[in-house]
């Protein structure tokens, strides 16, 4: 019965291969896509991406839906000083999350946008 051995060997190897544990990270890396999260800024990142997200066309100058307005530096601060805008993108519960109707932010998105929050939200 010299079989029984490699037998075992490779139904081991077998059973030990398949247990891979697959980590999001390594699979879809962002590495570099994210950008420098440290010199955000309202008229070069958090503007542009409030555009692009579509959140000025919902929430713009002219009959700015549900009253709130995200059209200027001001509008803006206002909806992250009462903790609003990034309560709606980051979908947290009690807010509605936004943007309505279509997919939520990258978390790298939403990460630029909550450390201008910490940083004070400034006019720059």
């Amino acid at each position: 019965m010299k079989k029984t051995p490699i037998l075992v060997f490779l139904l081991s190897a077998l059973a030990l291969g398949s247990c891979y544990y697959d980590v999001e990270e390594e699979l879809y890396p962002v590495a570099g896509n994210c950008g420098d999260t440290t010199a955000v800024t309202y008229s070069g990142t958090i503007a542009p991406l409030l555009t692009t997200h579509g959140c000025t066309g919902c929430h713009g100058s002219t009959g700015p839906s549900g009253g709130v307005s995200l059209n200027n530096w001001a509008a803006v601060k206002t909806r992250i000083d009462d903790g609003r805008l990034v309560g709606a993108i980051s979908h947290a519960t009690g807010f509605a999350p936004m943007p309505q109707g279509a997919p939520k932010m990258s978390a790298c998105d939403i990460d630029k946008i909550r450390r201008w929050a910490a940083a004070g939200a400034p006019n720059n």
